[in-house]
């Protein structure tokens, strides 16, 4: 069963870029359907289970600052934990 993640084009952007995600996964992004200023991502619950958590990975190495602070990267990467979480 696929489910629809809509996203934003930033987080479109990052993730199309984003070097911690195999290419079988980044590939996914090349197929949105683009809605006005949204991507929507058809994917499968196991597809997004494993974008979630390689963001989850993410955002522990680069997300925050010395104090512990959520760097603009870390709040991208937070976003995306919550949109691709399947409940």
């Amino acid at each position: 069963m696929l489910i629809v993640i809509k996203l934003n084009q930033d987080e479109y952007s990052y993730l199309c870029k984003a070097p911690f995600l195999p290419d079988r996964l980044r590939q996914l992004f090349f197929l949105t359907e683009r809605e006005e200023n949204a991507y929507m991502l058809n994917i499968t619950e196991d597809q997004a289970d494993e974008i979630r958590d390689l963001c989850g990975e993410q955002l522990q190495l680069v997300g925050f600052d010395e104090k512990y602070d959520p760097t603009p990267e870390g709040e991208m990467l937070e976003n995306l934990v919550d949109k691709f979480y399947i409940g």
